[in-house]
């Protein structure tokens, strides 16, 4: 069971490893050019799908079955991450249409990853 879980764990320290490369190379496109900072929720959200859907696409081509299960797993289980860090962070930040979109993005994004890394596995 343990070997399973660790699975998950190695691809959500991807997806996180992943998600502040995005960060950081965001961050000097945004310092070097002129965008402005209204920009900054899309470029939230473009992360945090790249992330999901990155952490997913490795967690279903190394178990190579059920990808579109495992990465709707994957992003419940970023989702329910976040929402745990946000809350013990700071819970103003909570609302029920931000919640529900990342919720969604986080789904969508997941499932994505989880059907792409089936195409990638080496088992048939």
């Amino acid at each position: 069971m343990w070997k399973n879980f660790s699975i998950e764990l190695n691809g959500l320290a991807r997806a996180i490893v992943i998600s502040l490369l995005l960060a950081v190379a965001s961050a000097v496109v945004v310092y070097y050019t002129d965008i402005s900072e209204q920009v900054f929720g899309l470029l939230a959200q473009l992360i945090l799908a790249g992330g999901v859907f990155a952490g997913a696409a490795y967690v279903a081509k190394i178990r190579a079955t059920r990808g579109l299960l495992r990465g709707l797993n994957f992003g419940v289980m970023v989702f329910i991450l976040m929402l745990v860090a946000t809350v013990a962070i700071n819970p103003s930040l909570l609302s029920l249409k931000s919640s529900l979109y990342n919720l969604l993005l986080c789904l969508a994004s997941g499932a994505l990853g989880g059907v792409l890394g089936i195409g990638l596995s080496n088992q048939v």
